[in-house]
């Protein structure tokens, strides 16, 4: 994803919901809260964690309002760095 194809897909300032799983482990949530905030600089609106059917895994999502797509690349590049991050949606 670039820059570009956010301006084309989404109208800025907006709502942005970003998906992480990664390996299931205890401070997942607060880890990719903190990796969001961070680069936001801002707290998020709103976050819900799921596990996976066997308890491997555990999906994250966060919402938060993003004011241009340079800050929704700063959040990803973030969420990148997440230990046992499996994939960023």
């Amino acid at each position: 994803m670039d820059r570009e194809s956010l301006l084309q897909l989404m109208s800025f300032p907006g709502t942005f919901t970003f998906r992480v799983v990664a390996d299931s482990a205890g401070d997942l949530r607060a880890r990719c809260v903190g990796a969001v905030e961070g680069a936001l600089g801002r707290p998020v609106e709103g976050v819900e964690e799921r596990p996976s059917g066997a308890g491997r895994y555990r999906a994250v999502r966060i919402r938060a309002v993003v004011q241009d797509p340079d800050e929704v690349l700063a959040a990803y590049a973030a969420l990148g760095s997440v230990p046992g991050l499996r994939m960023l949606l």
